[in-house]
């Protein structure tokens, strides 16, 4: 590739839809998170509008709930670590470059440009992949693997001008220096060749296939771990966001399908299929109705009592209706509208129930079951 040939324009819609995600990874970390999806929620609904693409706002990895896979638990602290040192890594290299460009006015090639050619490249792919794992959507990874390919067209793009600047000197330090390898050793007296485009578009593609298999895996693996019961019969899964026995579990999911209002519900509609969230606190109940697409007013004028169990009960639905049967609520062709909030009081006393209209959620929105 050479300067007169590359075209900067192509990369305005990848920067954007990736600069849009990860604006919503930012903005979901937030006290803001509700009033963000006011206005994300069109995106969103227009992901879910089609079958070959409803998959992409779901969470490949867990993001409320718990698992018996130990390893899930630290992910979100590592992703807050590589996302740390990304920005104080990307920091660090601007001060470096700009100092060596418009102080000393000459190539940079000592610090952390003596490791790698470009690390303000490498500390941005860093800080993506803890955003990713913050926020760990299907359409994000997407994105985040397309702005790989855009770093490293970017790369050689100026690799080929600062060649046309600094001539000789800078072929010994690209033959010298990886590009983004930082362990590698620095050589020298080799010939530098950049990679052949054909040959780049295949480790490209080869990595984009891989990294989506593996999310699916996790997904599936996440998913199989869970803290849940269902009950075949009656047509209900039950997920605790926490670790629960299978005894505590189903015990709750019993006292919510023994109220009145569940009682009335199962016998208008005897074939109808609920998820039912478990959560422990009245903060997890606000950060699940977040997820699940509920209004920040709204949100407020609920009633949820200091302590006791909260179970958010959902209708499962598929995406398709002409399909003859309902899928399990996690599965990608499935979608849930919540009904009720069941709260189940700690000591002695009847559990209450509270409807959950459509009017409380924006419409459209992609729910995080998870």
């Amino acid at each position: 590739m050479t300067s007169t040939t590359t075209n900067r324009w192509p990369w305005v819609v990848p920067i954007f839809v990736y600069a849009a995600a990860t604006l919503e990874m930012i903005i979901m970390v937030t006290p803001f998170a509700a009033y963000f999806y006011s206005v994300y929620t069109p995106f969103l609904h227009g992901l879910e509008a089609s079958a070959l693409t409803a998959w992409l706002p779901q969470f490949f990895l867990p993001h409320l709930a718990h698992t018996k896979i130990a390893v899930f638990r630290y992910v979100e602290w590592l992703g807050a670590i590589l996302a740390l040192v990304g920005l104080i890594g990307f920091l660090a290299c601007a001060i470096q470059l700009y100092y060596g460009k418009f102080i000393k006015k000459q190539l940079v090639t000592g610090g952390l440009y003596g490791r790698v050619r470009h690390p303000q490249y490498l500390m941005l792919i860093i800080g993506g992949a803890g955003f990713l794992l913050l926020w760990p959507r299907f359409f994000i990874l997407v994105t985040y693997l397309m702005m790989l390919g855009l770093y490293y067209m970017l790369a050689r793009f100026e690799e080929e001008t600062i060649r046309k600047r600094y001539g000789s000197e800078t072929d010994a330090y690209l033959a010298r220096v990886s590009m983004f390898n930082p362990f590698r050793k620095p050589g020298d007296g080799q010939t530098w060749q950049p990679l052949p485009r054909g040959k780049a578009l295949a480790i490209w593609s080869g990595v984009f296939a891989v990294c989506l298999l593996l999310a699916f895996g996790l997904r599936a693996a996440a998913i199989s771990q869970f803290y849940t019961v269902t009950d075949t019969q009656a047509d209900v899964t039950t997920l605790s966001f926490r670790a629960m026995s299978d005894d505590e579990i189903q015990a709750i999911m019993d006292a919510a399908l023994q109220t009145e209002t569940l009682r009335a519900l199962r016998d208008r509609e005897p074939g109808i299929a609920l998820l039912m969230q478990i959560n422990a606190s009245r903060g997890q109940v606000s950060h699940l109705f977040v997820d699940l697409g509920m209004k920040a007013d709204r949100r407020r004028e609920l009633e949820l009592p200091d302590s006791g169990r909260y179970v958010t009960v959902s209708r499962v639905l598929p995406r398709d209706p002409n399909a003859a049967q309902t899928p399990s609520p996690f599965s990608l062709t499935a979608t849930t509208e919540p009904l009720y909030l069941v709260h189940l009081p700690t000591g002695a006393g009847p559990a209450t129930v509270q409807e959950l209209p459509p009017d409380l959620f924006y419409e459209g929105f992609a729910r995080i079951l998870f």
